[in-house]
């Protein structure tokens, strides 16, 4: 699985920091960032932080993000496709070992639902739940979307392990963004708790930023970095010095409660922590997860995308790994006729009448992020803002 991937971008915690490699410094501001960084230090910031979300996600805000919620419930500005659930990592936060309705998805299944989706078009993600690049037919099913332009952006979350000089050409020459889950850079601390070869995804990473540097129309790259060291140690690495010596983006953070995520229950927390020895000195009242497991504003995932698990069904988000709220199967409907059918149209009715611990999903979910991040993605339109690089970001 893409190391908990979907949903650490989908809710990065207020501890995050985001670095920039040298290939974009002119266009950003490491002044900014360090102040930023200070900020989130200060004693009081996350109290500050806490309150204002208890404040803006109440009801009377409600009306400032309506209209664009109700833009896009008309169709997904975003489709999250599960090829595959397979990974060969076995990371020790995530539960993805313990599926048992493993699979790829039918080619032909794939095509109807491009087919679908490709006229009207959007964004399109391959990897959610699982490593896509374990998909044998990655190829076929990247090629197959140039059919159709108006999908206008195309992004694969990986692990990294399979990004090898066979594929990367293919990301390259159809403009694929790519967004890697590297974690440790440490090689002892990447292989205890991914268990895989950090040697074969350090020389994939480097060989893939030479080869998009060198391209002709190079994408986008997103480097995310979650580790159980301190930053400072983490950036002293020599792969970390690689990276940010190339045009890419690298987002990092330190292991805490604030950064891994539950799965909607399904990873406990408590024992994590434990067996593995983490600090819990951030865990307060305040912390951004604590709060998402309380707040009962309308969470954004239902209107942000469309989640298809790799047999056709779609799932309610991108916590459900293990397919427990089923809205629809695209093997026999539309993705009109899901997006805007009954499922989705009840659960998005008691998302705003702010009744989510009626839906058994969302009772422990720690990703529950308020519509108001709309507004992050989508512009008034509703159409993708260009100013963001990753639907996932």
């Amino acid at each position: 699985m893409n190391e908990n991937a979907t949903l650490e971008k989908e809710n990065i915690g207020i501890n995050a920091i985001p670095l920039v490699s040298s290939g974009q410094h002119k266009n950003s501001s490491p002044c900014g960032n360090i102040l930023k960084k200070w900020i989130k230090k200060m004693p009081y910031f996350h109290a500050i932080d806490y309150f204002r979300r208890k404040i803006y996600d109440t009801s009377l805000f409600d009306s400032s993000i309506q209209p664009l919620a109700k833009t896009l419930e008309e169709w997904p500005g975003a489709l999250l496709i599960d090829t595959t659930n397979r990974c060969n990592a076995k990371c020790v936060w995530c539960p993805n070992p313990d599926l048992t309705n493993v699979g790829a998805m039918d080619m032909v299944l794939y095509r109807k639902i491009i087919d679908d989706y490709g006229p009207r078009g959007g964004v399109l993600t391959f990897g959610t739940f699982g490593e896509p690049l374990m998909d044998k037919h990655i190829k076929a099913r990247i090629e197959y979307l140039q059919r159709y332009p108006k999908i206008h952006k195309k992004e694969l979350l990986t692990n990294g392990f399979f990004l090898n000089e066979n594929i990367i050409p293919v990301i390259l020459d159809n403009g694929v963004g790519v967004d890697i889950s590297l974690d440790e850079l440490d090689k002892k601390t990447f292989e205890d708790v991914k268990k895989m070869s950090f040697d074969v995804v350090r020389n994939n990473i480097v060989t893939f930023l030479e080869m998009n540097s060198q391209a002709k129309q190079s994408v986008p790259v997103n480097i995310r970095i979650k580790t159980m060291k301190t930053v400072e140690e983490t950036m002293k690495q020599e792969l970390f010095k690689i990276i940010t010596s190339y045009d890419c983006s690298v987002v990092m953070n330190t292991i805490d409660d604030n950064i891994i995520s539950n799965w909607a229950g399904k990873l406990d927390k408590e024992s994590f922590f434990q067996e593995h020895e983490i600090s819990k000195t951030s865990k307060t009242q305040f912390t951004h997860k604590r709060f998402n497991q309380t707040n009962i504003a309308p969470c954004t995932q239902l209107w942000k995308w469309m989640v298809i698990y790799w047999d056709g069904s779609v799932v309610l988000c991108c916590a459900d790994m293990f397919s427990q709220t089923i809205v629809g199967d695209l093997k026999s409907n539309s993705i009109s006729e899901i997006w805007n059918g009954p499922n989705m149209k009840s659960y998005r009715n008691q998302m705003v009448g702010r009744k989510r611990f009626e839906v058994p999903l969302c009772q422990d979910c720690d990703i529950h992020l308020s519509w108001h991040n709309l507004k992050e993605y989508y512009d008034k339109n509703g159409t993708f803002r260009r100013d963001r690089k990753f639907i996932m970001g």
